[in-house]
């Protein structure tokens, strides 16, 4: 941004330097923090809003004390894994110190890979921008595919919707909200990069004409996986809407999504990328399924499409697709003592070092005045002198 003839850059907490480095030197540096509407949070029916210079740590709270208040079961566990999600980006003190809206912001102008801006998609929320003084509202999607903002554009405000409302769902209607985030890194928590954020929701209900489930309403994002921004998969959206879940219907929507997610040209482990989406999805409808059935046509052999319904919808106790196994060991004491364990020989050495002082080497030890190293070497000639 320029004024006159000083450049000028709005930050809140300014931690994107860490990941992009400033090429150009700016003369003011413009805190939004100091700005009350721009910190504010206000809940009502319809969600909940975050002002952008909120931070993370703060907007996870928020996120938590909203999952407290919720009125339904379902609602309250989508605000709680929101909140669980957004716990693992980066350490606790970048979250003290990064605003929600500079997250987006990198993500849709320097195409960082967010799990946020993942999620915030997901549950279809809203973005407010202003231009000049008109505002605008947005939805995340198109937030994130509009052009970069510009020095006349600011974010206010980025707003979660109440799941009812943006699922379209009355109080009376019987029917169930699956949800789960996913996640991928070199490290489970901390400053690690995602290799693929998986965000997925689906409603579901019992089919009045047979032993199965329908689904609708469903809606999933990918992101970080090695493109501009998290894009949600509309096309097996569409294709499972309506239909009776199955493994045929699983089976066809797992190939149709491993043609959409895929990373851009150098990406670093395609394939591997790719196939995290795929897992994430299968993963999120293997437990409708009931196991050791064995199917006709011997794909995902195992697996039933029949469902149990009070016991597979239950939010809480989504049962593992691993069995359990035990395994037992005999000793044989034939070859006694081979086998046995020994300490190491050093062991005690350095244990009685530790405990009272440490250890020191050699080479840390500062040599006294005029002092000769000696090194020893052999040669190929004999009766050789020596000069100093």
């Amino acid at each position: 941004m320029e004024m006159g003839v000083d450049r000028v850059k709005v930050v809140v907490g300014n931690t994107g330097l860490g990941y992009y480095k400033e090429v150009e030197s700016y003369d003011k540096y413009i805190d939004l923090r100091y700005i009350p509407e721009l910190s504010m949070i206000r809940r009502d029916d319809s969600g909940i809003n975050i002002g952008v210079a909120i931070t993370i740590s703060k907007a996870i709270e928020a996120v938590k004390e909203c999952n407290q208040h919720g009125f339904h079961i379902e609602e309250n566990m989508v605000y709680k894994k929101i909140a669980d999600h957004m716990e693992k980006v980066a350490s606790g003190f970048i979250q003290n110190s990064a605003s929600l809206g500079g997250n987006l912001v990198m993500a849709q102008r320097n195409h960082f890979p967010s799990d946020i801006a993942t999620v915030l998609l997901a549950v279809g929320s809203l973005v407010n921008i202003m231009n000049g003084l008109r505002s605008k509202e947005l939805t995340m999607e198109e937030f994130l595919r509009r052009p970069e903002l510009d020095s006349k554009s600011i974010l206010l405000s980025v707003k979660i919707q109440d799941w009812n409302r943006l699922m379209g769902i009355s109080s009376g209607t019987r029917m169930n909200l699956l949800f789960e985030t996913n996640r991928a890194a070199p490290q489970p928590l901390g400053n690690a990069l995602p290799y693929l954020n998986a965000i997925l929701m689906a409603e579901v209900s019992h089919c009045t004409t047979s032993n199965g489930i329908i689904l609708s309403n469903c809606r999933f994002a990918f992101g970080a996986y090695g493109t501009k921004h998290p894009l949600r998969a509309t096309k097996v959206e569409e294709f499972f809407t309506g239909k009776v879940l199955s493994v045929g219907v699983l089976y066809e929507a797992v190939k149709l999504l491993g043609a959409i997610v895929v990373p851009d040209d150098g990406t670093s482990n395609p394939a591997y990328r790719s196939s995290l989406a795929v897992g994430f999805l299968f993963e999120f409808f293997s437990h409708l399924f009931e196991a050791n059935v064995e199917l006709p046509d011997g794909y995902m052999n195992g697996y039933s499409p029949l469902l149990s319904p009070a016991k597979q919808l239950d939010h809480g106790k989504i049962p593992t697709l691993l069995s359990s196994s035990m395994q037992e060991v005999e000793l044989n004491r034939q070859y006694h003592p081979v086998g046995d364990p020994i300490a190491k020989s050093r062991a005690t050495i350095q244990a009685s070092c530790s405990l009272y002082r440490e250890a020191v080497y050699v080479d840390d030890i500062p040599s006294p005045t005029n002092c000769l190293h000696e090194a020893s070497f052999t040669v190929h000639a004999s009766q050789c002198g020596f000069f100093f």
